[in-house]
């Protein structure tokens, strides 16, 4: 039967963007959830690429409730801070960026730092962005090696970006960087916008792949389990049948759902419960 630690199911806030961080940490500790994926973004955590708020105020409150931070998560999809961002001024600032976001994940007490591909012009041409990519996810790896992060890097939507959008393009650039501090993330809204299945990750990835946004979706959306189209214990199947052990992030980012993002949080986490095994 389709199993899941109660620990690997991790709790995300983006739904949450009308609450604060005491409400929004009350709701999901309520809702059952053990793990969270924290976001750098407002208004729950202040960063940029000169500092970020005290780590160690935010897991004191995260632990209080008897949670841990499994996975800290810079904002890197509006275009004010993006791993590929263009050479210059832009490109550099994103760089410090992401470097003090894996400093802030150490002092969470998280071990993974999840990010994307996006920043490239859409314009651009594909092997420039895609050269890029390779560079800066190079550079990252040494600050990741230095704190002990380890970088996972999703797929995203054709929408978002030019290049890195499907599974053979991760696969190229994993080998391509060729480091132990970057691996891949499964973001399964981006995998179904593709038209792969994790079966197909796990077959060409397996253990490389070391987080999930696991989420439900038509394929687009990041949908509350039951919300959308896909087949949680098959998809949880193929997790178990590779030995999975990391987080499965719940990246719940529908408007559907801001009005009451706890209550979406509490009847998602239901929607797992018959597969905990403690």
């Amino acid at each position: 039967m389709a199993h899941i630690r109660r620990e690997q199911l991790a709790a995300i806030g983006i739904h949450y963007v009308y609450y604060p961080l005491d409400y929004m940490l009350d709701a999901q500790a309520k809702a059952g959830y053990k793990t969270i994926e924290m976001l750098g973004m407002a208004p729950h955590y202040l960063m940029d690429e000169t500092g970020f708020q005290d780590p160690a105020e935010l897991r004191k409150k995260v632990e209080a409730r008897g949670m841990t931070i499994g996975c800290f998560t810079p904002e890197c999809a509006t275009y004010y801070y993006t791993m590929n961002a263009p050479e210059g001024g832009f490109h550099d600032r994103s760089m410090e960026y992401f470097k003090r976001g894996i400093e802030a994940a150490e002092k969470m007490g998280a071990k993974k730092l999840l990010t994307n591909c996006i920043g490239a012009p859409f314009d651009e041409e594909y092997g420039r962005a895609y050269d890029r990519a390779v560079r800066s996810l190079r550079e990252l790896a040494k600050t990741a090696a230095d704190h002990g992060v380890t970088i996972a890097v999703e797929t995203v939507r054709p929408e978002e970006s030019r290049v890195v959008i499907t599974l053979p393009e991760l696969a190229r650039l994993l080998k391509d960087v060729d480091s132990p501090w970057v691996k891949a993330g499964l973001d399964t809204v981006a995998m179904g916008v593709a038209g792969e299945t994790p079966r197909q990750w796990f077959e060409t990835l397996g253990r490389d792949i070391v987080h999930t946004h696991f989420i439900d979706g038509r394929p687009y959306a990041h949908l509350v389990w039951g919300d959308g189209l896909y087949p949680l214990e098959k998809y949880l199947d193929v997790l178990n049948e590779f030995g999975y052990e990391g987080l499965l992030g719940q990246e719940i980012t529908d408007g559907r759902y801001f009005d009451d993002p706890a209550a979406a949080d509490a009847r998602n986490f239901r929607a797992f419960e018959p597969f905990f095994e403690n």
